[in-house]
């Protein structure tokens, strides 16, 4: 049956419910990426219609008639904000997306609720929330046993039984509402260290978006964590996750980044203690005496940032080279929420340095990406206004990415030569630069401009053709103006003649030259 966009919606009015709060975030969210136009390389074929989305990292969607045979790369399972972007993109091109989503707003949805109701039966069968009061080796017990008899062997199903194995812990969480973030931090820990156990055993290398989903779930549960006073019922579960939480950066993985990351999470949002920051910066100290890894070195320059240690993270950063311009966002971010402002500047100035040959060793993608998440983290505006030769220097390090911020900062700057060196790095055609820049220049220092005329004329002549001529001439002239208003005419007749000289094959631009009124006829 071929593709049917309209069927597709109907499908998705009748799955979700408008009363339902996840349903409604959901729809949100594939709005939100569908109205960033975050949905891209789409393509309908008779069956289905594919596309890739970019969300915090890009995936990829295939919508059929049936939603059950819809999937997404991602780790969510059934209908994703990734699918809603791709059939509010699809529907936009044949209909109103407002209106679908006011006619789904209205459906009724008593029949979903009566569907979704369990017997009461149902409900004795389900198992008692667990206890607060298991303690740390009873819970540690009780992950243990909910992954033992997985099968290891077959790839292709390990991902999704180990996420159904986290999702049943999940369901088994502590009622009270207070215990819920903290066993799902555990939850999530400690299945990344099964899970990683596992993956080594193997050697399994596909698991990323596995560790991704893991890491997720902790980042949510330690938010929650960070804004609430913990009970003194928490100390024995907190001195577990400080002391066991090394494993992250010594244990054998092929996925360093993601157990790196949990690392940073836990010490930026939850140790937030000035003496456990200190001792685990101490112990880290102590552990690079016999271990240089990458993992243990970036961990103790993470630690001596929380703790203050600036000259010692610095120098830890200079030794490390450009490859820690990977790492850098997230310390960036960290600092340019403290006050004042020294530090954050301290460091991206160290930082910066690495960038151009960090670049190179990246592909295209993975170099904006690189670039979008190290400029979120900068206040351009005001880092212009406090240190505008501190932002010069970044915009120099990360070009040709940055050429259009850097310039439109020249400009506000008022650095016309510069802004003209920086045009004829870039290669921009005259005709394409802005005429009220070139106007500005032009009013307050028109031989500035000479070399983008110089350029202009070589490049249309370079053409060979009479159209490009014609623009040839009309470059000329601008430039005649300009060497008369600088009473440079002595070098102007100097010039055209040696232009005419190298150009005396060319019989159509003397024509056109002759036409302009340059030479005499």
């Amino acid at each position: 049956m071929p593709v049917d966009i309209n069927l597709i919606g109907e499908e998705l009015q009748k799955a979700l419910d408008p009363n339902n709060e996840n349903h409604q975030k959901l729809i949100q969210k594939g709005l939100l990426l569908y109205r960033q136009q975050l949905v891209y390389q789409k393509k309908t074929s008779q069956s289905s219609i594919t596309a890739k989305v970019q969300d915090v990292t890009p995936v990829e969607v295939v919508l059929h008639n049936d939603l059950n045979s819809s999937h997404c790369s991602c780790p969510i399972e059934g209908i994703c904000r990734h699918q809603l972007a791709l059939f509010f993109s699809t529907y936009s091109e044949t209909g109103s997306v407002f209106e679908w989503v006011q006619d789904w707003k209205k459906n009724d949805s008593s029949k979903q609720i009566l569907q979704g109701m369990k017997r009461g039966s149902d409900l004795l069968k389900a198992k008692t929330p667990a206890g607060v009061d298991d303690g740390v080796e009873n819970w540690l017990n009780r992950f243990q046993q909910a992954y033992q008899g997985i099968d290891i062997t077959n790839e292709f199903v390990l991902e999704v039984s180990c996420k159904n194995k986290y999702r049943s812990l999940i369901e088994s969480s502590p009622s009270l509402r207070e215990w819920k973030p903290l066993f799902q931090l555990f939850a999530a820990y400690e299945s990344i260290k099964i899970v990683n156990r596992i993956c080594s055993s193997q050697h399994i290398r596909t698991f990323k978006r596995y560790f991704d989903y893991m890491l997720d779930e902790a980042d949510e549960a330690l938010k929650v964590l960070s804004v609430a006073a913990a009970p003194f019922a928490f100390d024995e579960y907190l001195r577990y996750l400080r002391e066991d939480c090394i494993f992250l950066l010594q244990e054998p993985t092929y996925y360093e980044l993601e157990l790196v990351e949990f690392h940073q999470l836990l010490w930026t949002l939850l140790f937030k203690q000035s003496i456990w920051r200190k001792l685990e910066h101490k112990r880290l100290n102590d552990i690079m005496e016999d271990d240089q890894s990458k993992r243990v070195k970036i961990g103790y320059i993470h630690i001596s940032i929380l703790c203050g240690y600036d000259d010692l993270a610095l120098d830890e950063i200079q030794k490390y080279g450009s490859e820690i311009s990977y790492f850098s966002s997230y310390w960036l971010k960290y600092l340019s929420e403290q006050k004042p402002q020294d530090r954050f500047y301290q460091y991206v100035n160290t930082i910066s340095a690495f960038i151009p040959e960090y670049l190179e060793t990246e592909n295209e993608y993975d170099r904006l990406v690189f670039i979008r998440s190290f400029f979120q983290n900068i206040d351009e505006g005001s880092l212009a206004d406090q240190n505008p030769l501190l932002l010069e220097k970044i915009y120099i390090q990360a070009l040709p990415h940055t050429y259009y911020q850097f310039s439109d900062h020249l400009f506000r700057q008022e650095k016309y030569k510069e802004w003209v060196e920086l045009q004829q790095y870039k290669g921009i055609e005259l005709e394409f630069i802005d005429r009220g820049k070139l106007d500005m220049i032009s009013k307050n220092n028109p031989s500035l401009l000479m070399p983008l005329y110089h350029d202009a004329v070589e490049f249309s002549i370079s053409n060979r053709n009479r159209d490009s001529y014609k623009k040839a001439v009309k470059y000329l002239k601008k430039l005649r103006t300009i060497y008369k208003k600088e009473k440079m005419m002595d070098f102007w007749d100097t010039y055209l003649e040696n232009l005419l000289l190298k150009t005396k094959r060319l019989r159509a631009f003397h024509e056109e030259c002759k036409r302009g009124k340059l030479i005499d006829a």
